[in-house]
């Protein structure tokens, strides 16, 4: 067989399977796409863990010689300038994911009192997928010696996951998705 008569019935066939042809590419190009973006855990949220594994570090090293964190608070850790710089704008602490973020003694980020050997790290007003994707990150070795544990908060859940609680860290995608709803809390508690 010639090249000539070879590409006269290769050409014949694409043109007579068209149709068939571009489905399936545009089939192909959704199978990739929905995979990239169903697919692990989106940038902002690895920033967003990376800088509250920065803040909790920064805070137990401001913090070692004292016997607890009494004093400790989000203005605290402004003015003693812990921060890590990427989660600071306009003197508040700033998250890629949360509408607020906090750290204090409590959800409301208040000033943690004398004898308080904990502290947390609060995101507020986390979208569904972020709060999955958050809760849910590994952490090194190293970083999980530190937590204590980590809450969950929406309108239909209080989850408190400990180490070897009835909720255990660390925690899965499919255990985040079941309690994360829209517009959660997380408490990251950290000794």
């Amino acid at each position: 067989m010639e090249k000539s008569q070879l590409y006269l019935k290769i050409k014949s066939f694409i043109l007579k399977q068209r149709i068939a042809l571009i489905g399936c590419l545009v089939l192909l190009a959704l199978i990739i796409l929905l995979g990239i973006l169903a697919g692990g855990t989106n940038k902002r949220v690895m920033q967003a863990q990376k800088d509250m594994v920065v803040l909790a570090e920064n805070i137990r090293k401001q913090y070692t010689k004292k016997p607890d964190y009494w004093g400790l608070s989000t203005q605290s850790i402004i003015q003693n300038g812990i921060v890590p710089k990427s989660m600071l704008r306009n003197d508040k602490l700033f998250s890629p994911i949360a509408k607020e973020t906090l750290v204090g003694a409590d959800v409301d980020g208040n000033m943690v009192m004398p004898g308080t050997r904990s502290f947390y790290i609060i995101y507020k007003g986390l979208s569904k997928k972020n709060c999955v994707d958050m809760a849910s990150y590994p952490m090194s070795e190293q970083n999980k010696l530190g937590l204590l544990s980590v809450t969950i908060v929406n309108e239909q859940n209080e989850v408190v996951f400990q180490w070897g609680g009835e909720y255990s860290l660390p925690i899965d995608k499919a255990s985040a998705a079941k309690i994360c709803h829209n517009n959660n809390i997380i408490l990251w508690n950290f000794e």
